[in-house]
């Protein structure tokens, strides 16, 4: 099989390590740097998919640089206008009048009794002192 050579260093990593798989990791790690056929072996199953992250973050980097006129606002322009939608003249405030959402659905019966059932359990009771 092709993967011997892994599986043989892992466990071989394994058994230096008392077993801690995280030191045999690092182990392995170190390893591979050394043997160009240990590290063949255990990137080659994740090759393609490395390959094709690659070439997408490139393409989105292109594509970033291609369109004209798009720049990143600095802080200072997002916070003018930040501002500006805050204190601009067709915000609602918390007095408006205006609404522009719907009115919420009414409740059920069955709501409107437990909710009443629920606001009776706390009510103060009249306790003279």
């Amino acid at each position: 099989m092709a993967r011997d050579h892994a599986k043989k260093k892992a466990l071989e990593a394994l058994e230096a390590t008392g077993n801690n798989r995280r030191e045999a990791g690092l182990l392995l790690r170190v390893w591979a740097e050394a043997d160009e056929k240990l590290k063949s072996e255990l990137v080659a199953p994740f090759l393609n998919n490395i390959c094709a992250l690659t070439v997408q973050s490139a393409a989105a980097g292109l594509a970033a640089r291609r369109k004209p006129g798009t720049r990143r606002a600095r802080p200072a322009d997002q916070a003018a206008s930040l501002l500006e939608a805050i204190s601009g003249g067709g915000a609602q405030t918390m007095s408006s009048s205006r609404s522009s959402a719907p009115p919420p659905p009414a409740s059920s019966a069955r709501h409107r009794q437990a909710v009443t059932l629920l606001a009776s359990a706390f009510k103060p009771t009249n306790s003279k002192s």
